[in-house]
């Protein structure tokens, strides 16, 4: 037999899509990847744009009379099957091998057309991985636009007042969707974009991913984590940072200060073949050293502020990809693009999380970014 790759989707929301054919497409399209020649199928209303812009041998529009007998009898994947089916036995191909997520309809309709379908679920994560000169560069854009944004955050918790344990703004109650409109607003200038925004504070914090808690608690921490994505090259960027308007107590200023010795030993270790795992483990150690904790394995304890995940991941045209800096890390390699994010959690102390992302290089990495971890606004 002879093997072909197939991915089906919209490249917005499938970055093999996007990585291999270099084009970006609202509605799904067809990718086929066979030895040296790569074919992407598309509808006519991207048909122009794709043969213009997509890094593909050839580009071919869904058509033909058994296409559209099938369309218009409403079998979207019987449709696109048959195309398939027909590239496939030009290649020579009877075998594919597609994404753990490629429509289950879509693969019993190949069945029908007598191709085997096999599912692959790390299809390019090796090859995207490690990130090119070019794609470092559009992670930093990114990034660069998330630092822009965070500095406009802090801007406006510096401008606010405390009134009965709250923050006011202008006269107006300061509350974590303000603060989210003005971080999107600036990523907007950047030609950035995000589908969502975590601003949160007090108990609500404590859940890592909370995005909003409504009127901003003063005196404990505002966890504000901004991870958009270009709206030109599609590549994501990731920054946290905790900020206090007032005086937090004695016990969060203790969880700061262990985060970001963690968040430093963590960076310090940092250079190609290093095990994402043993930088975990020393960012959970260092948070256990100063009387707190994480849920991994050895560095538990009841009653106190901890870390519920991993120290940092892979980002790319995902915001969240490999290589994983958690108890399951790998070795981490020339050109990963990952993130450094050690946290404590408390719904009664508040909590804390720094957050950067890095290129990991051979003696050790280029910092993206360039904003300070202090706590004041």
């Amino acid at each position: 037999m002879t093997d072909a790759i197939v991915l089906y989707g919209d490249s917005l929301r499938h970055p093999n899509i996007l990585w291999r054919a270099k084009f970006s497409a609202p509605d799904p399209v067809v990718y086929i990847e066979s030895g040296d020649r790569r074919i992407l199928m598309v509808g006519g209303l991207e048909l122009g744009r794709a043969k213009k812009q997509a890094a593909v041998t050839e580009v071919r529009q869904f058509d033909g009379a058994e296409w559209r007998r099938r369309y218009q009898a409403g079998d979207e994947f019987d449709a696109h099957a048959a195309g398939i089916a027909g590239v496939l036995n030009e290649l020579g191909a009877d075998r594919i091998v597609v994404e753990a997520d490629f429509p289950i309809a879509l693969a019993r309709a190949l069945e029908q057309h007598d191709v085997v379908v096999e599912v692959s679920t790390d299809l390019f994560r090796a090859d995207r991985r490690s990130k090119t000169p070019e794609e470092q560069d559009a992670i930093a854009q990114t990034q660069a636009a998330a630092v822009a944004s965070m500095r406009a955050a802090r801007e406006l918790l510096k401008g606010a007042e405390i009134r009965a344990g709250k923050l006011w703004h202008d006269g107006l109650p300061l509350t974590s969707d303000i603060v989210t409109a003005t971080i999107e607003q600036e990523l907007l200038r950047h030609n950035c974009t995000t589908e969502d925004t975590i601003v949160a504070a007090g108990p609500g914090a404590a859940d890592p991913h909370v995005s909003h808690t409504g009127h901003l608690d003063a005196n404990t921490g505002i966890i504000i984590d901004i991870y958009p994505t270009h709206k030109g090259t599609h590549y994501f960027g990731d920054m946290t940072r905790t900020y206090v308007v007032g005086e937090p107590s004695e016990t969060w200023v203790r969880m700061y200060e262990a985060v970001k010795t963690a968040h430093q030993r963590a960076l310090s270790m940092l250079k190609a073949g290093v095990s994402g795992r043993d930088v975990h483990r020393a960012v959970c150690q260092a948070l256990y050293d100063a009387g707190f904790a994480a849920t991994s394995e050895g560095f538990q304890r009841e009653g106190v502020p901890t870390m519920n995940h991993g120290t940092g991941h892979g980002v790319g045209l995902m915001v969240h990809e490999p290589p994983r800096i958690n108890d399951f890390g790998s070795q981490l390699s020339e050109g990963d693009v990952v993130t450094i994010e050690p946290g404590l959690y408390s719904e009664t102390e508040g909590s804390v999380r720094l957050e950067n992302t890095v290129v990991i290089t051979a003696a050790g990495y280029r910092e993206l970014t360039e904003i300070d971890l202090d706590w004041r606004p």
